[in-house]
């Protein structure tokens, strides 16, 4: 009779393997510098409503609503309480496609035709 290759002794350790390469693929991704952890976490509408925001950096938290199709070159960030543009081309990187999840940007709160943005610095998804 073939004695199978995974015995009773070896499903513990093959279990744990598999939950460890799980585990490890649920990891954080960072695009650009990543989230700076000095920066205070504002809520979007707080960029909008505290112009003393402006020309500061912060991080804001949420869910990517829509972004550039052609090359990930900017998205637009929505929390509980707004919706921000985010752009990162000034500082030369990209996200792959995103659409619905969750992200944490870091940037500079700035004006562009009298419409508030905020020029990132990095990303990292949740």
């Amino acid at each position: 009779m073939l004695r199978s290759a995974i015995t009773l002794k070896t499903l513990p350790g093959l279990a744990l393997l598999l939950t460890s390469l799980f585990l490890a693929g649920c990891g954080k991704e960072t695009y650009g510098t990543g989230v700076d952890p000095s920066a205070p976490v504002v809520a979007v509408q707080d960029i909008f409503l505290q112009p003393q925001l402006m020309g500061k950096t912060v991080t804001v938290a949420g869910k990517v609503y829509t972004q550039c199709e052609s090359n990930g070159c900017w998205f637009v960030l929505q929390d509980d309480t707004a919706q921000i543009y985010i752009d990162l081309s000034t500082n030369n990187f990209e996200l792959p496609p995103m659409p619905g999840r969750q992200v944490m940007a870091t940037g500079t709160v700035t004006a562009f035709q009298n419409n508030l943005l905020l020029i990132a610095q990095g990303v990292e998804t949740r």
